[in-house]
């Protein structure tokens, strides 16, 4: 018997998504099926947690870029002096950014020097983090991963997501391709990103996002479950979203605020301004007391405290700042690191409040059935154990999730007993 399982992320997929209107294949496989929400956990580093099993503070993956000047790949431009200061966030000045990826992969050999939208300045204090190499070589996160796993246990793998596989067309049509002739793989891991791709240019509520990008994600997975059916005897389809996302209602330039202060950027402080949250290191004390007493007054965002770093369980190292900066629900850290200044941003994730982001959705789907439930939100480490199961590996001691199957089954053992 020919057996598979597709954990299919669906970036950006908000629960709420899955309605008759919006998503009508995807809504009906969830009423036979295990159906809820996935709780994103703080940061981004999302893929670490679901392929792992531990939360940020355990595997010290929280953000794509980590504060480590001793080893950052882009120390060559310092010796550049202030000319790759006149590279700015702009369209025009991709080519200078692409340039500065290839030199940075020629004088390091890294194996991913992307240098974001990060002000050159900065460059130098910060390296790669959740991708210093791709996600299921041996190793890549610090921790026993899936793929890590299925080699150990003689299990074939194929990993598919942009931009190593391609657009979302390219992924679906592979995954077609393959699940219909039965490809010897008893683990898919791929990724659809337009909800991510459209929601962050339209917005999460937009009438595109709604009626056009919804209905042609709910396509692609229909006929990946058509595929499923027809290729393998037995099948397990998890469809999970890595984090939701909320719609953009005001921008704040937190870089400005702090260059109004009596203070030298890279000499007396150093900034990292991902879309919802700011990072800051403090390289004297003088920094550190203009920065404190700054940062309150500061509007669409708060200071996050090093006892609400330790609550949320993200990292409290230096390594991940001396002090963070979150943004309210619905607020965009404007310009940050990852976007170019002119373009539009009308959607945004990674707030630590998830009330306007909402959670993500998660369906379970198996070919010879399974109980209908639906669950309460659980955690992103969550997944990890799950897949566990369904490839009938062990879990390994020191990952930190709960399988979905051991909730089900205390709640048959609970209905037996009452």
């Amino acid at each position: 018997m020919n057996r598979t399982t597709l954990f299919l992320i669906v970036d950006a997929g908000r629960q709420d998504y899955v309605r008759p209107d919006s998503m009508p294949f995807t809504h009906q496989l969830a009423q036979g099926s295990l159906q809820g929400s996935m709780v994103s956990p703080p940061g981004f580093a999302q893929r670490t947690a679901f392929f792992t099993g531990v939360h940020p503070d355990t595997s010290n993956n929280f953000s794509a870029y980590v504060y480590d000047p001793e080893h950052s790949p882009f120390r060559w431009l310092r010796k550049l002096g202030p000319l790759p200061n006149a590279v700015k966030p702009y369209k025009a000045f991709v080519p200078a950014r692409r340039a500065i990826k290839h030199i940075t992969k020629w004088v390091s050999d890294s194996y991913h020097t992307d240098p974001a939208w990060i002000p050159p300045r900065y460059q130098p204090f910060f390296r790669l983090c959740e991708d210093s190499k791709p996600v299921h070589d041996p190793g890549a996160l610090g921790r026993t991963s899936i793929f890590d796993l299925c080699r150990a246990h003689g299990l074939s793998y194929t990993y598919r997501a942009h931009p190593v596989s391609g657009d979302d067309d390219k992924v679906h049509a592979g995954l077609v391709r393959d699940l219909r002739s039965s490809a010897p793989h008893r683990f898919y891991a791929a990724q659809f990103s337009i909800m991510d791709q459209q929601g962050h240019k339209h917005g999460p509520f937009s009438e595109h996002v709604q009626r056009t990008c919804l209905r042609e994600l709910d396509r692609k997975i229909a006929e990946v479950h058509d595929a499923l059916q027809a290729g393998y005897d037995a099948w397990d389809l998890f469809i999970c979203a890595d984090h939701g996302m909320a719609p953009v209602e005001r921008r704040v330039d937190v870089q400005r605020a702090l260059r109004k202060l009596p203070l030298t950027p890279a000499k007396d402080y150093v900034v990292f301004v991902n879309s919802t949250l700011a990072v800051l290191w403090y390289e004297n004390e003088r920094a550190r007391r203009e920065i404190e007493a700054a940062l309150p007054g500061i509007a669409g965002g708060r200071p996050v405290s090093d006892a609400e770093r330790r609550q949320r369980r993200i990292p409290t190292s230096r390594q991940w700042g001396d002090r963070m900066f979150a943004a309210d629900p619905g607020t965009l850290f404007w310009p940050d690191y990852f976007h170019v200044k002119d373009s539009v941003i009308r959607g945004m994730h990674g707030y630590l409040d998830k009330s306007a982001e909402q959670y993500g959705m998660a369906v379970l789907a198996r070919s010879q059935g399974v109980q209908p439930r639906t669950f309460a939100p659980r955690s992103l480490v969550d997944v990890f154990p799950t897949l566990c199961d369904l490839l009938e590996v062990p879990v390994p001691a020191g990952q930190e999730g709960m399988s979905l199957f051991r909730e089900a089954r205390h709640a048959r053992e609970r209905m037996v007993t009452a």
